[in-house]
This record gives structure tokens, C-alpha cells and sequence, in this order.
């Protein structure tokens, strides 16, 4: 499409918007490897207590700067995740002939558009809506606890390190969390992580696939400003 002068400004969207992508997807993994860090750390310390047949670690909590970095960084894996959503949103607005939202949720909201946003309407019910939930709750409203704390509990197949976050992120108040055994920090991180890996593959398969057969892109012009409003 170089030798094309209509496709100039559709080369340069093609070029840099999938860098800002990356960049939010990047930060997004960043984010888990730190959580995962601090774990590891919180685990090494559990488990020498257990070596050492110091049983009164089990049901214990630890906090300090460790625990409070799980949690700043799993609000900012939490931020990155929804960033990459909307950049991709914006970038697969490039496969329909109208102009579309910059804004995932908008993006979804348009009921006659199929293809890729059915592919992302999908996302949006298993896991994107439950991850905004949490996004929505601890960046603009509460943090899951005034004391954010490791703890060590023992099950019947182990001991297990946790930090907890709430079933119910929409209430919105500490006062009315309830926790679960199956809602886990890190395990929901890597959770989010892998499925937006997964939406990730599927796009692209889809736009390869699209472009192979002349069908992609059909929006290539007027990308500079989509979704500024004229004050």
C-alpha cells in the first residue's frame, strides 16, 4: 500500500496505533510479573516459617510495602488491560466503511456492526464487563481494605499464599466486600492476561485474514482526529 498515496494516512495509523497498543499491552505484562515477584517473595517467607514447623504462620497475615505494591500494581494491570481495550477498539474501527467509536464499550454498543465486534462483544461478556467492575470500583471509588495483607491459609492439598479481592467489586464500599476462596489476586490477574492474549490472537487472525482476501482495511481516512468533539 506504499506506492498507494490514498492509503498514506491509513499507513501511518496502521504504523504507529498498533505501538500504542503494545505499549498498554506491554505495561499490562509488566504489571503481572511484579505481582507475581512480590508473591514469590510473600511465599518464601511462608514457606521457611513451615519448614521450621511453625505451624501458627497458617491463617496469618503479613503486610507492609510488598502487599501494598500487589495492589497498586494490580490497579495499574487493571488500567493498562482497559487501555490496550480501547486502543483496539480504535484500531479495528479501520474494517468498517462508517466511522466508529474510539471507546470499546461505544464500539460494542453499535447492535448492527458484526465481525469484529461481535469478537469483541464476546470478550465483553465473559471477561472485559467483570474486569471494568474491579477497574471501575478500586481506581475511582475504594481499595479492597484500609490493612492490604499476604496471608498463608492451609487446605487439604496445601498451603496457599493469597491476597484477597472481592466477589461483589460493584457494591463499591469496604464495608460490604464479601471474599470467596475462588477470587484470588493473582490467579485473576492471570486470568485477565491470558484472555486478552486469546482477544489479541483472534483480531489479528481476523484482520490477516481480511486483508488476504481485499476486505480489510475500508476505513482510511479522517484517522487523525476520531472521537475529538469540535469545541
Amino acid at each position: 500500500m506504499d506506492t498507494d498515496e490514498s492509503f498514506a494516512e491509513f499507513n501511518w495509523f496502521a504504523r504507529e496505533y498498533p505501538r500504542v497498543y503494545r505499549h498498554h499491552f506491554g505495561h499490562a505484562k509488566h504489571r503481572l510479573n511484579k505481582i507475581y515477584d512480590n508473591y514469590q517473595s510473600a511465599h518464601r517467607y511462608f514457606a521457611s516459617k513451615i519448614s521450621e514447623a511453625d505451624e501458627s504462620c497458617f491463617g496469618m497475615a503479613v503486610g507492609g510495602i510488598e502487599a501494598l505494591q500487589v495492589y497498586w500494581d494490580f490497579e495499574s494491570f487493571l488500567n493498562a488491560v482497559s487501555s490496550s481495550l480501547d486502543v483496539l477498539a480504535r484500531i479495528v474501527g479501520t474494517a468498517y466503511d462508517e466511522q466508529t467509536p474510539i471507546s470499546l464499550n461505544k464500539l460494542c454498543k453499535k447492535i448492527h456492526l458484526a465481525g469484529y465486534v461481535d469478537i469483541l462483544r464476546k470478550a465483553q461478556s465473559k471477561w472485559i464487563d467483570r474486569m471494568k467492575d474491579y477497574r471501575d470500583c478500586f481506581v475511582h471509588f475504594t481499595s479492597v481494605d484500609t490493612m492490604l495483607m499476604f496471608s498463608c491459609n492451609l487446605y487439604s492439598n496445601g498451603f496457599e499464599v493469597r491476597c484477597r479481592i472481592p466477589i461483589n467489586p460493584n457494591v463499591r464500599d469496604i464495608i460490604g466486600f464479601r471474599f470467596s476462596r475462588r477470587s484470588e489476586l493473582l490467579k485473576y490477574v492471570i486470568y485477565v492476561y491470558r484472555q486478552l492474549k486469546l482477544l489479541d490472537k483472534r483480531i489479528a487472525r481476523k484482520l490477516i485474514a481480511d486483508y488476504r482476501n481485499g476486505d480489510f482495511p475500508k476505513h482510511k481516512n479522517g484517522l487523525f482526529f476520531r472521537g475529538i468533539k469540535n469545541t
